[in-house]
C-alpha cells in the first residue's frame, strides 16, 4: 500500500487503536517493558560486538521517527532514556516527525550526507534506493543471532544481499477480509473460502438488495491495490511480483496479472462496491457501512480492528466483526496462506555516520527491540509483534480473537509480500495507482493497464 497515503493511514489508525485501549495503562506497561528489556540485555550486549565495556566506543546518536502520538512515541522515548542510563557515555536523541515532512527531510539529509544515525523506514524499494546510493548501511548479516528472534517473514523487506538493513520496531500489518457476522448470519452464509464463492456471495447480496456487498474507499488508489496484490499471488504465486520488482522486461505481461485485472473488473461489474467508492477514502464513512450492516465485508489491513473500535466499540467487543484470509483462486499456483500487506516498520542505519555511532546504534537496536520484553511492550500498545514467542502475551490481551490469528498467520505464511507500492517506490507507485484506478472505474482494459505499466517500468529502468 501507499508510501504516501497507505502508510500514513495505517499509522493514523494505529493511533486510534491506542486511544481506544486504556492508554495510560499501555504507557505504564510500555515503560516497564522497555526498562526490563534494557536491564536484562545491556550487560550482555555491551560485549555483543566483541568489545568489553571499557574498550567499547561511546557516541551520541540521533533517531528520526515517524510520529505516532500515544504509547508508540512513549515507548520510543522510554527506550532512549533507559539506554542512556544503562550505557554510560552514550546518548540517544529521538526526533518525532510527521509522515509527509519526514520523507522530504530524510531525502534532503541523505543528499547532504548529514543524516540521522537511525531512521524510520517501511523497507522495500524506498530503502533499497538508499542502499544502492550508499546512504544506508547494513545492521548485521542474516546469520546474526538476534535475527533469529524474529518471524522469518517479517524481515523480507529489509534483507538485501544476505544483509539485514533494518530492525522491526512496530507490529505487523497484514491484510485480511473483515466482515459483519450478523449480515452473513442473516443471509445464512459463511465467509467464502474461494474467489468463485466470493463472486457468488456478492451476487446473492445484490439480488437481495444489499447496497454494498464489499465496502471500499479507493480515492487514493491504495485500497484497490490490495485486490491486485492478492489475486496476482493467488493466481501466479510470489514469483510474478518478484519479476516485476526486479524490473524484468515485460514482467507486467504475466498472465497472472491479466487474470487478476479481469477478476477485479468482474467484481466491479457484479456491483460489489458501494456507489461512489472511487470518490471517498478509507475512514469513518466507509467503516460505517460495515458496522451498520449496509455492507457485508471489506478488504483491509489489520488496523481495521482499531478503526472500527474507535467508531463503534460494541460492534468489535461483541464479536460481530469477523476476520478471514483472502480466498484461494481455483487452479491458481499461489499458496492460500500467503499474505500481502506491511510486514512491519523498521529502524534503518545511515552509512554516513562515524564508526562509533554505528556501533552504538546497533547496540541500541539489539538492546531495545529484539527481546520478548519489548514484545510485551508492543502488545500493551495494541500491536501484534513479529518477535517469536509473542503468543503468550497476545492470548492475554484485549481483542486476542484478532491478535492471535494475525500472529499465527504471519508465523505460518510461506510468503509475506510487502505492499507493492512500498516495494516499487514512488516512481512506479504513481502510475500504478493511476492506471489501476481506471481499471476499477472500467475506463481502462487489463491489456491497456499492462501496456502502461510495462512502459512506466521501462522508463524508470532506463533512468528517464
Amino acid at each position: 500500500m501507499s508510501s504516501t497515503h497507505h502508510a500514513t493511514t495505517g499509522r493514523h489508525h494505529l493511533s486510534r487503536l491506542l486511544s481506544a485501549f486504556a492508554v495510560t495503562a499501555c504507557v505504564a506497561l510500555s515503560v516497564t517493558g522497555v526498562a526490563a528489556a534494557t536491564q536484562t540485555q545491556s550487560a550482555k550486549n555491551k560485549t555483543s560486538h566483541g568489545k568489553s565495556v571499557k574498550s567499547a566506543p561511546t557516541a551520541s546518536i540521533s533517531v528520526w521517527f515517524v510520529s505516532n502520538p500515544g504509547p508508540v512515541n512513549n515507548y520510543m522515548t522510554a527506550a532512549a532514556n533507559q539506554f542512556d542510563k544503562t550505557h554510560h557515555g552514550d546518548k540517544v536523541t529521538v526526533k518525532f516527525i510527521a509522515n509527509t515532512p519526514f520523507k522530504q527531510q530524510l531525502l534532503v539529509a541523505m543528499g547532504a550526507h548529514k543524516p540521522p544515525t537511525l531512521f524510520f523506514s517501511w523497507g522495500g524499494g524506498v530503502l533499497q534506493q538508499y542502499i544502492n546510493a550508499g546512504d544506508a548501511a547494513p545492521v548485521s548479516p542474516v546469520s546474526a543471532s538476534w535475527v533469529h528472534n524474529f518471524l522469518p517473514s517479517s524481515l523480507g523487506a529489509v534483507e538485501f544481499g544476505k544483509q539485514v538493513y533494518g530492525v522491526p520496531i512496530q507490529g505487523t500489518q497484514p491484510v485480511f477480509f473483515y466482515y459483519n457476522k450478523n449480515v452473513f448470519k442473516k443471509y445464512h452464509m459463511s465467509f467464502p473460502s474461494t474467489w468463485s464463492q466470493l463472486l457468488s456471495d456478492v451476487s446473492k447480496f445484490k439480488k437481495d438488495g444489499l447496497a454494498s456487498p464489499i465496502e471500499m474507499g479507493n480515492l487514493s488508489g491504495w485500497e484497490g491495490l490490495m485486490y491486485l496484490e492478492y489475486l496476482t499471488d493467488r493466481i501466479g504465486g510470489p514469483q510474478v511480483f518478484e519479476a516485476i520488482q526486479a524490473h524484468k522486461k515485460n514482467a507486467w505481461s504475466n498472465p497472472a496479472v491479466k487474470g487478476a485485472l479481469v477478476d477485479i473488473q468482474q467484481l466491479v461489474h457484479a456491483g460489489a462496491f458501494q456507489k461512489g467508492f472511487d470518490a471517498v477514502d478509507f475512514g469513518s464513512e466507509t467503516d460505517a457501512l460495515l458496522y451498520t450492516g449496509r455492507a457485508a465485508m471489506t478488504l483491509m489491513g489489520n488496523w481495521e480492528v482499531s478503526s472500527l473500535l474507535g467508531e463503534d466499540p460494541s460492534f468489535v467487543k461483541s464479536g460481530a466483526l469477523g476476520q478471514a484470509p483472502f480466498p484461494s483462486v481455483p487452479g491458481g499456483k499461489g499458496n492460500s496462506a500467503d499474505l500481502e500487506g506491511n510486514t512491519t516498520d523498521y529502524l534503518a542505519l545511515s552509512n554516513h555516520v562515524s564508526s562509533a555511532q554505528k556501533y552504538v546504534a546497533k547496540l541500541f537496536l539489539e538492546d531495545e527491540f529484539t527481546t520478548n520484553a519489548f514484545a510485551k511492550t508492543e502488545v500493551a500498545s495494541g500491536q501484534v509483534p513479529v518477535i517469536k514467542g509473542s503468543l503468550a502475551p497476545l492470548r492475554k490481551a484485549s481483542l486476542n480473537q484478532y491478535l492471535v490469528p494475525t500472529y499465527n498467520a504471519v508465523a505460518k505464511a510461506p510468503h509475506f509480500q510487502y505492499s507493492w507500492d512500498q516495494s516499487l517506490g514512488s516512481q512506479l507507485s504513481t502510475p500504478l495507482y493511476l492506471n489501476l484506478s481506471k481499471v476499477f472505474e472500467l475506463t481502462e482494459t487489463p491489456q491497456q493497464f499492462i501496456q502502461a505499466m510495462n512502459k512506466a517500468m521501462t522508463s524508470v529502468s532506463s533512468g528517464l
